[in-house]
């Protein structure tokens, strides 16, 4: 008698089940390397807002220390604007001061929204710029509207555009004892499935 050779193999209810866990299993895997993904890409824009806000501060920290208070335009504020201007050595002789023991400064300044689009880039109302004469120097990007429409400093019905129950400004200046209180706001979108998230940072500076 010849042995008989063992046929044994995978039914196809086997196999079934066997696809159907593995269907499950890299759905888990496509899921979570999406959930991460996504995650990173927040974290990502979230850095960038507080970036973009952290970097203008600081310049306006330094600029705004060196501005001589009186030619601060502080009668207006809380404003969304800050004209100024600052002690610089113009005749190069390492002071800020000239022969004649006077103050040298510099053309009067101008921090605000870039609404006339002076430097030409083609953004506006969302980015911040000094404007000195024909100069103009960008400090950051991507500010969030100014939703206190009616002006009067409070968030009222239909002002809340980003739906955070906060009344942004984007940028403020306010008076603060001697110094200026400097508001600035940065909005980023963390995924195109999430809301707009804002960025803010506030100082006190001393002119």
């Amino acid at each position: 008698m010849t042995a008989m050779k063992s046929t044994k193999g995978f039914t196809l209810l086997e196999l079934m089940i066997v696809m159907a866990v593995l269907t499950i299993v890299m759905g888990l895997l496509f899921t979570l390397a999406l959930n991460v993904q996504s995650a990173a890409a927040s974290q990502e824009a979230r850095i960038a807002g507080q970036d973009q806000v952290r970097n203008a501060t600081q310049w306006l920290t330094r600029e705004l220390r060196q501005t001589t208070a009186v030619t601060v335009n502080a009668n207006a504020f809380p404003a969304t604007s800050l004209s100024y201007q600052r002690a610089d050595d113009i005749d190069g002789n390492g002071t800020a001061v000239d022969a004649g023991l006077s103050l040298e400064v510099t053309g009067v300044r101008t921090i605000r929204r870039d609404t006339t689009d002076a430097n030409g880039d083609g953004r506006t109302v969302d980015q911040l710029v000094m404007i000195e004469g024909a100069n103009v120097t960008v400090l950051a990007n991507d500010l969030p509207p100014d939703e206190d429409a009616s002006g009067n400093g409070a968030l009222n019905a239909g002002e809340d555009t980003n739906s955070n129950g906060v009344l942004d400004r984007g940028l403020l200046f306010q008076q603060a004892g001697g110094g200026i209180l400097v508001t600035l706001q940065a909005m980023y979108r963390p995924s195109p499935r999430e809301q707009e998230q804002v960025s803010t940072m506030q100082t006190i500076v001393v002119p």
